[in-house]
This record gives structure tokens, C-alpha cells and sequence, in this order.
């Protein structure tokens, strides 16, 4: 009778345990909601278009996974230093918001899997900038903007640190304060360089890739450390993407494949 009351006390604990383990998934199911933590403000990641909707890789990246999951997808916009925070407080289930992994971040949240890889780049009028030599950069008298806490902001302090840095709360008010010709230049992932570079017709703007091969960054979900359900199935999900052709993936995938 003791070595089965023993047995049925080990099986409880092992299911208490299992359960507590797959707490983030189970709450999805139950909830038939996956809570997605994103800026609305990284594209071609996640920004708002035209309509004032949200779109993009991240944003199809969620409605995807929530829909082979059975559930929709729930949107919290809110700044970027604060995702990581929510997600460790339970308030969002999943950071889809071109969150690069970083060693730091790392020590906090899970990434399940890489999805994008890209690069710095500097957004400027003046055409001896946009290389980002140090020599005609890293000076007293140029001003730098970055949105704050991210790798942007990091890269301008590893790289630029005799210039001033402007740290913004998101990349619209950088983009302000290049147009009032406050700063002279933007340091941000060289797609969001890209984008702003098409809506400014004012004068001609300047940008390109700066980021050696050792500094690309590596773009990926980020999940609570505590549901190894939860990021197995993450991971599995951003392998199938990777399944595809890379062609395909960078062209063509997010339309293809995800709506």
C-alpha cells in the first residue's frame, strides 16, 4: 500500500510539473487567444499601414502560427524597451517585433528560432555619412539618432562613440528630427532605413548597408523561458519557414505563405 501511495504521489507531482511546464500553451488553448507583443513601428517587421492597420513579416508571422493553432491573434502595441518586461509579467504570450537575439536578452527570454538576419545602416542628407566610416563619422560635431534600447543604440555607442546620440522612443520621431535637420543621420536596421528612405521626397537622402559580416543580427520570436512546449513549437514553426527556398523566403514567402 506504501509503494503505491508513493507511486501515485510521484505521478502527481510529475503532472503538476508537466503542467506548470506547459502553462503559456494550455492558456492559449483554453484562451483561444495568442497574445502577441509587437512596436507597430519596425518595419518591414511590424508598422501600421496606410489604413492605420498593422502589417507586416512579424504581423504575418502571428496570424499564421495562431491560425495552425487554432486561436487569433491578439496585438499589444506598446514601446520596444517595455516587450521584454511583458512577456516575463505574463501579459504577452510572444514578442514578434524584429527583436534581434543578443546575449543579454538572452539571459532573460527564449528565441526559438532565427526567421530574418540583416544589418545596420545610416539614413542622412550628407553623402560622405552614409558609408559610416569612422573617420567622417565617429566625430564631436555629428549628432546620431537610435530608438533607445535597441541594437541601434548599442551599435552608435560601440562604434561612433565621439558622436553625439540622440536616443528616440521610436523611429517616426528620428525620422522628425532628421526633417528639422536636428541630427545628421539615423542608425537603424538597414530595411527600416529603406522604407523611411522611400517617404522622404524632400531632398536626397542617403543609406546603405554598414555592418560587416561578424555584426549581422539575427532576428527572432521571443518566448518565456518557463513553456519548453511552447517554444518547441515555435521553433518547429519558424523551421518550416526556413524549409522553404531562399528565394522564395525572401521574396516571396510572407505573401505566399503566411495570409
Amino acid at each position: 500500500m506504501k509503494k503505491v501511495f508513493i507511486l501515485l504521489t510521484v505521478l502527481f507531482l510529475a503532472y503538476g510539473t508537466q503542467s506548470q511546464a506547459q502553462e503559456i500553451i494550455n492558456k492559449i488553448i483554453k484562451e483561444k487567444v495568442l497574445v502577441v507583443g509587437t512596436t507597430g513601428e519596425q518595419f518591414p517587421f511590424t508598422f501600421k499601414d496606410s489604413k492605420g492597420n498593422l502589417n507586416g513579416i512579424d504581423i504575418n508571422i502571428a496570424n499564421s502560427l495562431a491560425k495552425r493553432l487554432g486561436v487569433e491573434a491578439k496585438f499589444e502595441i506598446m514601446p520596444f524597451e517595455k516587450l521584454i518586461k511583458a512577456l516575463k509579467e505574463g501579459k504577452i504570450d510572444i514578442i514578434l517585433s524584429g527583436m534581434t537575439i543578443t546575449t543579454k536578452r538572452n539571459t532573460e527570454v527564449a528565441f526559438p528560432g532565427v526567421y530574418y538576419k540583416t544589418g545596420k545602416s545610416i539614413l542622412t542628407f550628407k553623402k560622405e555619412l552614409y558609408k559610416g566610416e569612422p573617420k567622417l563619422v565617429n566625430r564631436k560635431d555629428i549628432t546620431l539618432a537610435a530608438t533607445e534600447n535597441t541594437t541601434s543604440e548599442k551599435y552608435v555607442k560601440a562604434n561612433y562613440p565621439n558622436a553625439k546620440l540622440v536616443s528616440v522612443k521610436d523611429i517616426n520621431e528620428a525620422k522628425k528630427l532628421l526633417l528639422d535637420g536636428k541630427i545628421d543621420g539615423i542608425v537603424a536596421d538597414y530595411e527600416t532605413t529603406e522604407m523611411l528612405a522611400f517617404g522622404i521626397t524632400e531632398k536626397s537622402v542617403y543609406y546603405k548597408n554598414i555592418s560587416k559580416p561578424t555584426e549581422k543580427e539575427f532576428i527572432s520570436p521571443a518566448v518565456s523561458a518557463k513553456d519548453f512546449l511552447f517554444i518547441n513549437l515555435v521553433s518547429n514553426f519558424i523551421d518550416r519557414i526556413n524549409a522553404f527556398d531562399e528565394d522564395e523566403a525572401v521574396e516571396n514567402l510572407w505573401i505566399k505563405y503566411l495570409n
